[in-house]
């Protein structure tokens, strides 16, 4: 249903030329971007002129669900996408136009997509000979850390528009710390060259080789420009605020070539700037516009929810905005001594307010500065058992944390013994256990502890079991144990099968069939279906990464999600996210999604995560950004600095996204027994007592 625009709105789906639409969040920038899309077709454009550029692939279901809905017919050609999956579209259908140009060793082979998982696994081949042999000394990092934090100085120096020896540069002279520390940047520096010569030896394009190609060689090239022009006559651009200088770059030099263009600025935006988006840079569109759009007053959150983001303001930046009605922000506090009582009485809390005051759960969200594996599950099977449903917005895992793919690792090193890849007991233990349904941990142990050789690794025939332990385990168990060695054996026999078959069989040959999972194993297919998906991925790219022969694929596959290699495609385990459920989701998660609800919940509100910014000693965001001056050093004041202006800035991104209030949830107690009080929390103290839970005085 179409809702009734304000006189403003309406002037600004109207305007000709060149509009820039400024304001908060939820004063009404989005719905005008969509009735300027809606207007365009209804007026015969035809949806292949359109550009709609995202700053999240997320937000392009909005606009492509208000064309569906507004039956004006059809729109395949409609181009809704985001800025850095343009530049890869464009630079694989360009290559011949720019490989040679921009470096590639051999320019006439085509070129292979790096995903995000691909990528890590091979900077994590990059890195490994070189810290075998004494780099990264006394760096406290885990070695995945390491593989990120390169990768992370690569593409921020692309998206920044910056080449890899500036960005190199920048980090080593604004460096204030100890000297040690820039030993471990020149050794960070060695691995991103490495790396990079690698993908220009092989036509490898990881994010940063894409957007360095596309912004430096692409956008300037006259084929190009000459298919743009014929193509694009109108641009619509959302949160410009949260693009990358080069993603900016593009949207000005595109903008002298359409005959509209409306960008949209989210004041007090710009969540985005550790993957270099520049907010700063963003207001250069306000002066480029021909009409300027200033929207105040939202349709989402009432004035109280503005005083309580600048009661934190005003703690953490010294301001004196008025802050009077903070404390109607605020519906209550739940405490707990330990993380699980917080849960428990959380979850209580919020099962009494749905009922009592017609709230559904799909307009409630829990807000987390971060979601470990034992707090999600806490928190998902406790709503659970409420009666509450839930859905996860996961931006990155690490898959090695889900036991359920640590378990199909084992199986298919133990099929591959040539792999060389030697599961730990345990790790064949808990295999055991979560494939064959009611074999408890004790008996998968003991069963372990008798048949498996980590030397081969294999497993033994069960008729090595003694009697007596046969007994023990149950002929029944014991009898699945010896189907599933037997199958492993068989299936992995001189390599017979690709890794992605492998794993398809094992789920839907063995471990599905109900003799191994009496009912329907919705975790299993899932965890089937992304392997399969990586697996794939892999084997596609594998000789172009420079892996040849099964064994090494395989293993490759095996120790880089061991090693905690991180996905930006999380498998969904357990059951399907429920539409309806409650929204469960960290901090920039729910910034970046945009989607606002009645009541937000602000979970371990004492935890310093809410202030924290990554520890990122190789990368550091700040420093490659236009904006910072790269003659001047990054000092404890300045991380101080940047912390409380972040933290400012969450605060009133979710607040303008908050239509009724704010409940706070607090466990006294870190996991280590620590009492806390972070930033958020002192900053809170004024409306903290309000303890009532009824959301309508």
């Amino acid at each position: 249903m179409m809702i009734d625009l304000t006189p403003m709105q309406q002037s600004a789906v109207a305007a000709a030329k060149t509009s820039f639409l400024l304001g908060a969040a939820g004063t009404g920038k989005s719905t005008v971007l969509q009735r300027r899309l809606l207007r365009l077709l209804a007026d015969g454009e035809p949806a292949y002129t359109i550009l709609v550029l995202v700053a999240e692939p997320e937000r392009r279901q909005a606009y492509l669900d208000a064309v569906h809905e507004s039956g004006l017919g059809p729109y395949a050609d409609l181009n809704v996408i985001s800025y850095n999956q343009m530049a890869m579209e464009m630079t694989a259908l360009f290559w011949p136009l720019v490989a040679r140009p921009a470096g590639f060793t051999h320019p006439h082979q085509p070129p292979t997509v790096l995903s995000y998982d691909l990528a890590q696994l091979l900077m994590w081949y990059v890195v490994t000979p070189l810290l075998e042999a004494g780099a990264f000394a006394n760096l406290r990092l885990r070695p995945q850390q390491i593989v990120s934090q390169v990768l992370d100085t690569l593409n921020r120096a692309a998206l920044n528009g910056l080449t890899l020896d500036e960005a190199v540069e920048r980090q080593t002279a604004t460096w204030a710390g100890e000297p040690e520390r820039l030993l471990h940047l020149q050794d960070a520096a060695k691995a991103a060259r490495a790396f990079r010569k690698s993908c220009l030896d092989n036509s490898l394009l990881d994010l940063s080789l894409v957007i360095e190609v596309f912004d430096r060689q692409l956008v300037q090239h006259p084929e190009f420009h000459r298919y743009f022009e014929e193509r694009y006559r109108h641009l619509i651009v959302d949160n410009v605020e949260e693009f990358t200088p080069a993603g900016q770059h593009f949207v000005h030099d595109l903008m002298t070539k359409v005959e509209t263009a409306v960008i949209a600025y989210d004041a007090g935006g710009g969540y985005k700037r550790f993957m270099a988006a520049d907010p700063r840079g963003a207001n250069k569109f306000r002066s480029r516009c021909a009409h300027l759009f200033e929207f105040e007053g939202s349709f989402i959150a009432p004035p109280e929810a503005g005083h309580l983001a600048n009661l934190v303001e005003n703690h953490l930046l010294h301001t004196s905005k008025p802050t009077a009605e903070a404390a109607k922000m605020i519906v209550g506090v739940v405490d707990g001594r330990y993380r699980r009582e917080m849960i428990l009485n959380l979850v209580n809390q919020l099962a009494a307010i749905i009922a009592e005051e017609g709230i559904r759960p799909r307009e409630v969200a829990i807000i987390a500065p971060y979601l470990d594996g034992a707090l999600r599950y806490t928190l998902t099977q406790t709503l659970a058992q409420a009666g509450l449903p839930t859905r996860l917005l996961r931006r990155r895992s690490s898959p090695r944390e889900e036991p359920r793919i640590r378990a199909w690792l084992t199986w298919l090193a133990l099929a591959h013994p040539a792999w060389e890849v030697h599961p730990s007991p345990y790790d064949v233990a808990e295999a055991l256990t979560l494939s064959i349904r009611g074999l408890d941990p004790a008996r998968a142990e003991l069963l372990t502890e008798q048949l498996y050789r980590p030397d081969g690794p294999d497993l033994l025939p069960v008729s090595e079991l003694p009697d007596r332990l046969q007994e023990r385990v149950g002929m029944g168990f014991a009898g699945l144990v010896e189907e599933l060695r037997v199958w492993l054996v068989e299936a992995g026999e001189d390599g017979r099968f690709p890794l992605d078959t492998f794993l398809y069989n094992l789920f839907n040959q063995l471990l599905s069939q109900k003799r191994f999972q009496p009912e329907p194993d919705v975790v299993g297919a899932a965890v089937c279906d992304w392997l399969m998906q990586t697996a794939v991925r892999l084997r596609q790219s594998a000789s172009s990464i420079g892996f040849r022969t099964p064994a090494e694929v395989g293993r490759a596959f095996i120790e880089g999600i061991n090693q905690g290699l991180v996905t930006a495609n999380p498998p969904e385990l357990g059951d399907p996210p429920d539409p309806d459920g409650i929204l469960i989701s960290t901090i920039y998660g729910y910034l970046l999604a945009g989607n606002p609800v009645r009541l937000q919940v602000w979970l371990e509100t004492a935890a310093t995560g809410w202030w924290d910014i990554p520890n990122q000693p190789l990368s550091n965001a700040f420093v490659l950004a236009p904006s910072w001056d790269s003659q001047k050093q990054w000092t404890m004041d300045e991380d101080f600095h940047i912390r409380n202006e972040l933290l400012s800035r969450i605060v009133r991104g979710l607040t303008s996204r908050c239509a009724d209030g704010i409940l706070l949830a607090n466990s006294d107690l870190d996991r280590r027994g620590q009492r806390r009080e972070g930033p958020l929390w002192r900053a809170l103290q004024p409306v903290r007592a309000v303890r009532s839970f009824m959301l309508y005085s």
